[in-house]
């Protein structure tokens, strides 16, 4: 198992387990409301430090959404499904994500898109693996699509 790997598969733990704190109730049992979207930064051998969902889905934002709409919805959203928050849930943030960053805005298709610096978050149907990034400046559906950083700005070259 490789070192990025091992940090990986760490790093998601670590927010599984936070994520199920979060939403426990001093009795311990989950309330579902209260359940959490939780964003890591991953150490990608040839992008840096990326941003990655509880699972170790690479995290992208869309150009056109111009860091504050939610643009990709319907059959965009198949492909690139949004990173989804109930309303009355918080996100989970790992070593290195910016808490201060982190933020909601409504989902034209309903509910909440988790954000980052104001850039609502999706993953990419086509990667398959945690930590692959075959979106990466990529142009379908109307825009580019760029990894997002722990710094809040999309890797645009």
């Amino acid at each position: 198992m490789s070192t990025s790997t091992r940090r990986l598969f760490s790093v998601v733990i670590a927010i599984g387990i936070a994520a199920t704190l979060a939403g426990c109730t001093a009795g311990g049992s989950a309330k579902v409301g209260a359940r959490t979207s939780a964003i890591a930064v991953l150490d990608s051998k040839d992008l840096g430090d990326i941003l990655v969902d509880g699972k170790g889905n690479v995290l992208y934002a869309f150009k056109p959404d111009n860091a504050s709409t939610v643009s990709c919805t319907f059959g965009c959203a198949t492909v690139w499904p949004p990173l989804s928050v109930a309303d009355n849930a918080s996100t989970a943030a790992g070593d290195g994500v910016d808490v201060a960053l982190l933020g909601k805005l409504p989902n034209p298709a309903g509910g909440h898109v988790v954000t980052y610096n104001g850039w609502p978050l999706y993953r990419y149907a086509a990667d398959k693996a945690p930590g692959q990034h075959r979106g990466q400046d990529v142009f379908l559906n109307g825009g580019y699509w760029y990894v997002m950083k722990p710094d809040g700005k999309p890797l645009m070259p």
